[in-house]
């Protein structure tokens, strides 16, 4: 990759913002370093990881990272035999350790699900000596403690004592009544590493001792007791036994750190690996990003935010970047408002962003080729050192495109030709085009030229779209719209904008026959597209009506064949016991005709009692009693063939109509009996009014998927008191979890009706909209 092409899209943006979600120096380095691969392996595997950490800590949480120091320089410095690392150095890299500790398990605990994330925790290497070491024998200000040596404790100790029995007799000195008038304030300090007292200059030759040092002005001289020299002496030595003995304790923990050097420079690498991973999670989760999949054939990517657009809180239009399999070039055309170049730079930013290993600001299931090499020719550009024009800047760079002939490459074009004269610019555009498909290239460009507009509808392999634009209210809807061909809309801009009418007369005029003819055409292609959305988008409904009846026809079988099974089971499980108690009867019966208790006319009037009471049963079974009088219209009937229900819609001689849910069944009216729906009881339900100010839409951003249900509930019940016809739920893209928890929850929801996701104009895919039950 070109580092002008990763200028011209502004891909350092994206990976200055990743930085910022990172939690260490050296992982916001690794971010602002993310460079694109052309190795297919090496992208997958990288996708995945941060897929795998998106969906950690999205189900699991956050895992236990804090900033922790640069190792580098100083693991580089451990290294050398007599070096030593002073102590707030070896408290970074307890740091270390002690974060890589803490992470471990937290990736191993879920390893099935996240493989990758595991095989990170395995590189960072468990070093508890070193770790243990460093715990007992610094503080967190990295100075040496008094547990790190008993030699050091006690050199200490010693120095304890002697500062409390020198400032003892130094405070009791300057407490003497007769030496008042000597001293100049009745304090002890340090001058020159020695205890001392304050002595008035005036009256110092009537002082025993050392002078130490004088104070600026003069008038004060800091003299150190004779009594105080030898206290004094011993007290230094202390100090410089203790220096030597906390020099030595730094040098025997580096030592440490070099006997370990390979293994904490492995955990340190692998932890800014981790950081760096995590930021590129978090990345994708506050700007809803999604796994790319890699595709040879096509290139789809459907709902694609121009990430930059999204770094400043800008409203942002998705749009659909489409390159079917069989097509290398896409032809955007349109008025000159922007939104040809932001396509170009949104789909060269998505390459960018996928093979660097960052999930991308687009809807689920977009794919897209791994390109060898991602070239732009986007912008106006001179040189003055080269002495080029911008013309000449654009073929200079034309031309290396060219000769670099990698494949497959990704080639964005901002109106190719564009600089000179508009028929040679238009036809070294056309060369280009075709240079690049015959490289394999696939190629996407914006151009305002008839003649590519025109070699693009009559060339297979290119496909076209236009940019949406609102000539009302003189903006770019953003929108792609394929199989089109947008006109530049100059002249009607121009009279929007008050360009006087004889002008614009004079313009129209001198416009060349082959630019109205293809303005025709255009038009004429327009009018078919729209007939033709219009037909698909009813065949659509069709086809999704369809579909539900199919699954209502399906569900009512299903509940059929359910109750069927239950009333066999029941009749089945009655008949047993009937035949279980008549055996048994039987039984005793016979015993005791054997026995001579009972006679054979006993039995033969239990025959025929048993007999009679089969026939009834059966009776019973066969003709089940039905409610007096002939089904009417509006009645619950019952088809007794296969004991399907339903209301009852017409009569016509021997056929009748009934209806069960959306279905309509056609039935013989032999076969139809009336069914007593039971007593009407009238219920009245008084449905407390919602508050005041009652929100017709909720974010669920940011929420688990059961709290955004938990929200949800609470919030459909004041919308359905509200009376809200219906209600916006905006819940993002991101991995699509929390589309489907909102949409399987109001399939079951009796506040709704029914629901679909958001229109452009109601916030896209990013928003669920629910029609509510007794809506106004």
């Amino acid at each position: 990759m070109r580092p002008r092409d990763l200028t011209a899209l502004e891909f350092d943006h994206v990976r200055n913002r990743v930085a910022d979600f990172a939690c260490s120096p050296a992982g916001k380095e690794a971010c602002r370093t993310l460079a694109p691969s052309a190795d297919r392996l090496v992208v997958e595997r990288a996708l995945a990881a941060a897929w795998q950490c998106f969906r950690l800590i999205e189900e699991h949480g956050e895992p236990p990272l804090r900033e922790f120091a640069d190792l580098r320089a100083a693991l580089r410095s451990a290294a050398h035999d007599g070096a030593v690392l002073d102590g707030s150095t070896l408290v970074a890299v307890r740091t270390v350790l002690s974060v890589a500790h803490a992470t471990r398990p937290f990736l191993k605990k879920h390893h099935a699900a996240y493989p990758l994330l595991a095989e990170l925790a395995d590189k960072l290497v468990p070093l508890p000596t070193l770790q243990a070491s460093l715990v007992r024998a610094l503080d967190d200000d990295g100075g040496v403690t008094d547990d790190a040596s008993d030699e050091l404790a006690d050199v200490r100790r010693t120095q304890r004592q002697l500062r409390d029995k020198l400032t003892r007799r130094l405070d009791e000195l300057l407490a003497r009544p007769g030496l008042a008038e000597l001293i100049s304030d009745r304090y002890v300090t340090i001058r020159n590493n020695r205890f001392v007292v304050p002595i008035r200059t005036a009256m110092a030759g009537q002082f025993d001792g050392v002078v130490q040092d004088r104070s600026v002005s003069g008038e004060t001289t800091f003299i150190e007791p004779l009594f105080a020299v030898e206290l004094n002496n011993r007290l230094l030595i202390a100090a410089k036994e203790e220096e030597a003995l906390v020099r030595r304790i730094l040098a025997d923990l580096t030592a440490l750190v070099r006997t370990v050097h390979v293994e904490l420079s492995q955990t340190f690498t692998t932890l800014v690996e981790i950081d760096a991973l995590v930021a590129r999670a978090h990345f994708a989760q506050r700007y809803h990003c999604t796994q790319p999949q890699l595709d040879d054939h096509e290139l789809a990517i459907h709902q694609a935010r121009h990430p930059l657009l999204l770094f400043g809180a800008r409203t942002v239009v998705p749009i659909d970047l489409l390159l079917p399999s069989g097509k290398q070039i896409l032809v955007i055309t349109g008025p000159n408002t922007g939104g040809k170049t932001v396509a170009l730079k949104t789909l060269g930013l998505m390459a960018l962003m996928a093979q660097s290993g960052l999930l991308i600001p687009a809807a689920e299931g977009s794919r897209l080729p791994c390109f060898q090499a991602v070239y732009t020719d986007v912008g106006d550009e001179q040189s003055i050192e080269r002495n080029l024009s911008t013309f000449s800047a654009h073929v200079a760079n034309l031309t290396e495109i060219l000769e670099r002939r990698e494949a497959p490459a990704l080639v964005l074009l901002d109106e190719p030709g564009v600089g000179t004269d508009p028929d040679d610019g238009a036809a070294l555009g056309i060369g280009m085009i075709r240079m690049l498909e015959a490289g394999g290239a696939r190629v996407a460009l914006s151009t305002h030229y008839a003649p590519i507009k025109v070699f693009a509808l009559s060339h297979d392999t290119c496909a076209t779209a236009a940019v949406e634009f609102d000539l009302d209210a003189m903006a770019p809807c953003y929108r792609l719209v394929y199989h089109s061909i947008g006109e530049s809309q100059a002249l009607p801009i121009a009279r929007r904008l008050g360009l006087p009418a004889s002008v614009l007369e004079i313009a129209e005029a001198a416009r060349s026959e082959q630019a109205k003819t293809l303005a025709t055409a255009v038009a004429r292609l327009e009018e078919v597209r729209r007939r033709y959305e219009e037909r698909l988008a009813d065949v659509e409904e069709h086809v999704r009506a369809a579909a539900h009846a199919q699954q209502e026809a399906q569900h009512l079988l299903e509940e059929l064949q359910a109750k069927r099974r239950q009333r066999w089971t029941e009749e089945l499980a009655a008949a047993r016991d009937f035949v279980r108690t008549v055996r048994e009867q039987g039984r005793e019966l016979l015993d005791a005709v054997q026995r001579g208790t009972a006679d054979r006319r006993t039995l033969t009037r239990w025959v025929q009692q048993h007999e009679a009471t089969i026939h009834e049963q059966a009776a019973a079974m066969a003709e089940q009693p039905a409610p007096s009088g002939p089904p009417r219209i509006g009645d619950l009937v019952e088809v007794s063939q296969n004991g399907l229900r339903g209301q009852l819609l017409s009569v016509e001689g021997e056929r009748a109509w009934m209806q069960r849910g959306s279905l309509r069944f056609e039935v013989p009216v032999a076969q139809l009996r009336r069914v007593d729906s039971g007593p009407k009881v009238s219920v009245e339900v008084h449905v407390a009014a919602a508050p005041e100010g009652t929100a017709q839409e909720i974010s669920l951003l940011g929420l688990r998927a059961r709290e955004a249900v938990s929200a949800l509930e609470d919030f459909l019940d004041r919308a359905a008191r509200a009376r809200y016809p219906s209600v916006r739920i905006i819940h993002g893209i991101g991995s699509g979890a929390l589309r489907r928890a909102v949409e399987d929850y109001l399939s079951r929801s009796p506040y709704c009706e029914g629901f679909h996701a958001g229109a452009p104009a109601e916030g896209g895919a990013g928003v669920t909209v629910a029609e509510l039950a007794g809506g106004r």
